[in-house]
């Protein structure tokens, strides 16, 4: 990634499951049902957060409030610019 994050801010991504599961009967369970806050993966930091937060790294899962996150788009695939201090756990 020759993405480079400045101040304290994360370049996440949502951690993707399965959109559409199908149970045991037959019954097509979309993802939508499930209204829990969704994890995200840290895909780059800048060198503030790495420096500050050194067990916040690229490939760890986090929780964060996604709606303080500036959605972009990374060569086609959806991500989000997040500040540090919007991460709540590192799973």
């Amino acid at each position: 990634n020759s993405m480079k994050m400045l101040h304290r801010n994360v370049l996440v991504a949502e951690i993707e499951e399965g959109v559409d599961k199908v149970s045991t009967g037959g019954i097509i369970l979309t993802a939508d049902i499930d209204k829990a806050i969704k994890p995200g993966v840290v895909l780059s930091s800048s060198i503030s957060v790495a420096n500050d937060f050194p067990e916040l790294s690229v490939g760890q899962e986090v929780y964060l409030d996604w709606s303080k996150a500036m959605a972009i788009t990374v060569q086609g695939k959806k991500a989000a610019i997040v500040d540090v201090q919007y991460i709540r756990a590192i799973v």
